[in-house]
């Protein structure tokens, strides 16, 4: 969970209309990291990052529609382009993307 209410949450609001505005700027997308925890003998060691899986803000907004229990690809982190596995996410977005949006038509 992100909290992104106006009161609190300034900064994160802010990067989300940089995000509607500007259509170049990367990156633009929510970021997943897949960890590995350590083996049950030496729980004194730190979780390694196995890779990351991505989901489009700006997607979201332009297709208007939130990411419900949809498969996405694991991309190594070794190798960016090798895809390791799939990650099931719920990303509930569209609200707040128009909200952010409706704040910058108005500014």
């Amino acid at each position: 969970v992100i909290n992104v209410d106006k009161t609190d949450n300034r900064a994160v609001r802010e990067y989300l209309k940089s995000i509607l505005l500007k259509p170049d700027l990367p990156p633009d997308s929510l970021k997943f990291t897949v960890v590995s925890d350590p083996p049950e003998d030496e729980q004194d060691l730190e979780c390694e990052d196995i890779g990351f899986a991505y989901v489009s803000l700006k997607e979201i907004f332009q297709k208007q529609s939130d990411i419900i229990e949809q498969d996405i690809d694991v991309f190594d982190c070794q190798d960016a382009s090798a895809v390791i596995g799939q990650l099931e996410v719920t990303v509930e977005a569209l609200q707040v993307l128009q909200s952010v949006h409706e704040e910058c038509q108005n500014n």
